[in-house]
């Protein structure tokens, strides 16, 4: 793999990581973050070990990095890289595996070493967080739970209480406030910025053409992906549900019974697809469609796939007046992680940071 491929998947994965503040922690609240890694995210914070069992661990555990007053340790970093580790190994060996996986621990340590810091800073301050606020940032993190009981299952098997979980988005809550005090609060944003930037950019605000399809898909084996070979078994298979789609059978039901990706149970059609986004061999076919028509049997990589289009828009240019609260909210965010670094290198020069 190249080094443009492995930044590509290093940026992928480090996604997860990010926030419109540098810092694991901010993550937590950014509500189109998978629900699966909103737990993780929130056990493997470093700057919130109050379990007595983890005290004890930290005697015995390798210190990766001392920040003023307190540690980060090997333990804790493995938390985030461990589900990192599982990504990349398959995607990479040897010692192509171990330089991707060192780039990512130093920028996961970096960001760590900066909640501690924001974090310390925080209660140096004397912010405090009322009762209410933990209780109403507990229920938003309850309803992101798969179900009732998924609360209850993950802190049990991470081994901590239902009072430590408060205790920590107690603290997220107090490093909320002291971004809003020193960050958010004296950003501005003004109606000249985003007039300047509309004009200054014009092809950021030209939408290409886009449809939305439901798609029907069997894959091929795995060696006939690996090789890239023709499956007959899985195209015989296509072959046969095509016809019932051409027998007026419920394509959408089809979907449902027969189709092998991962959107065959989801209701309606999928997101937005524009023009270009696709290997060029389906972008082809299927912008020849029209709006409720479907697609022959196509042919990828992949397997075998007959698309629906759902839904159709042309290629158009945004008015000023349907893009100036996105720029707005662009240029705060843009103006706000400049003024989080700025703020940031101050901390730390007045902070203690050993990196073993």
């Amino acid at each position: 793999m190249t080094n443009d491929e492995r930044g590509t998947m290093n940026e992928k994965i480090f996604n997860v990581f990010r926030s419109p503040f540098p810092g694991a922690f901010c993550l937590l609240y950014n509500t189109h973050l998978m629900k699966k890694l909103i737990f993780l995210l929130l056990l493997a914070l470093p700057l919130f070990m109050p379990l007595a069992r983890a005290a004890e661990e930290e005697l015995l555990d390798r210190v990766v990095a001392v920040v003023n007053d307190e540690v980060i340790t090997q333990a804790e970093l493995d938390v985030f890289l461990r589900p990192v580790y599982a990504q990349y190994s398959k995607e990479y060996n040897g010692s192509e595996l171990m330089k991707a996986i060192n780039e990512v621990r130093q920028k996961i340590l970096s960001q760590m070493i900066e909640d501690k810091l924001v974090y310390q800073e925080a209660v140096q301050m004397g912010i405090e967080v009322k009762d209410e606020e933990v209780e109403k940032a507990f229920q938003e993190f309850k309803s992101k739970m798969e179900n009732p009981g998924a609360l209850d299952e993950m802190l049990e098997r991470e081994g901590l209480t239902m009072k430590a979980l408060r205790e920590r988005l107690k603290k997220q809550a107090m490093v909320r406030q002291l971004q809003d005090r020193e960050i958010r609060s004296k950003v501005v944003v003004s109606p000249a910025e985003v007039e300047a930037f509309f004009k200054n950019n014009p092809d950021r605000f030209k939408a290409k053409e886009r449809v939305r399809v439901r798609s029907l898909t069997i894959k091929k084996s795995e060696e006939a992906r690996r090789k890239g070979l023709t499956d007959e078994k899985a195209k015989q298979r296509i072959k046969l549900l095509a016809q019932k789609i051409r027998d007026n059978h419920n394509f959408g039901q089809i979907v449902k019974d027969f189709s092998e990706d991962s959107h065959a149970k989801q209701e309606g059609p999928g997101e937005w697809i524009e023009r270009g986004a696709m290997i060029e061999s389906l972008d082809e076919v299927i912008f020849k469609v029209p709006l409720g028509g479907g697609t022959e049997v196509v042919e990828t990589p992949i397997g075998y796939h007959i698309f629906r289009v759902e839904a159709k828009e042309p290629e158009k240019v945004h008015t000023f007046d349907e893009v100036k609260d996105q720029i707005s909210g662009y240029l705060f965010q843009e103006k706000s992680n400049a003024r989080f670094r700025d703020w940031m290198e101050e901390i730390k020069k007045a902070a203690y940071i050993s990196i073993k």
